[in-house]
């Protein structure tokens, strides 16, 4: 695979695709291979990752139930002990999109509507139905 060329002597990487999510987290450091990300961008994800992992263990909950919300929890949680690094939040996001895509978490549910998003989308329509006008 394209990662394990890039990340052949990483202990956390061998440790995490050894683990019980291992073929997920071989999707997933292709994944970052494939964005582009440094060998020490993709070790600081998959450490990322791994942190959550541990996390949901000791919460006692299930990878299933992993979304937005409850990625909002963790970087709470881990807000109170550590830093919260530039290039997490796109790291879990990333983990995210690979669960999702691999079917093992819920599709994400959609933003809420806003009142701007109301109001722009109404503006939208109106500039839709002077311009068909002013073309007849």
């Amino acid at each position: 695979m394209i990662a394990e060329a890039h990340l052949s002597r990483s202990r956390l990487f061998r440790r995490l695709k050894n683990g019980s999510h291992g073929q997920l987290i071989e999707r997933y450091a292709a994944r970052l291979v494939e964005v582009g990300l440094a060998r020490d961008g993709i070790l600081r994800s998959l450490k990322v990752v791994s942190d959550l992992l541990s996390w949901i263990a000791r919460s006692r909950s299930v990878l299933r139930e992993l979304d937005e919300g409850m990625v909002d929890r963790y970087f709470r949680h881990r807000a109170s002990k550590h830093s919260i690094k530039r290039g997490d939040r796109a790291a879990l996001k990333r983990w995210l999109s690979v669960l999702r895509d691999a079917g093992m978490i819920a599709p994400s549910s959609p933003a809420p509507i806003t009142p701007q998003d109301h109001i722009f989308a109404e503006f939208r329509c109106g500039c839709a139905d002077r311009d068909a006008a002013s073309r007849r």
